[in-house]
């Protein structure tokens, strides 16, 4: 997938010449788009309905989430129910797996990177 990432350090990573160290997502076109939680759940963040809807686009086969290790990440049971219904697959994987099967992913996916910061 484009744009390629690469790891930094522990809560940033690097795209091209611009180092990240907040959360953000990849759209299917490739635009990096920093990435919002809500207040709601202090502590962790949780992948809502909502987010899922906003963050979902039809070309999409697989929706490719990495988390930091000290991040805590979680998947709302409709959020997964959405993706199911949708035939979009989701790999919740850690931070450094999730950017090397971002780099290797064939087709069209959504990456959403979540930096313990």
């Amino acid at each position: 997938m484009t744009p390629a990432i690469f790891t930094s350090t522990q809560g940033r990573v690097s795209i091209g010449e611009r180092d990240i160290d907040y959360d953000f997502y990849i759209d299917a076109s490739g635009k990096i788009v920093r990435r919002k939680w809500s207040k709601l759940h202090p502590g962790k963040h949780v992948l809502s309905l909502k987010d899922a809807r906003e963050l979902y686009d039809p070309v999409v086969n697989e929706f490719i989430i990495g988390s930091d290790k000290k991040a805590s990440l979680y998947i709302s049971n409709e959020a997964t129910d959405f993706f199911e219904e949708k035939k979009c697959k989701i790999k919740l994987l850690p931070l450094d797996e999730a950017i090397n099967y971002w780099n290797r992913y064939e087709g069209y996916a959504i990456g959403l990177f979540h930096l313990a910061n």
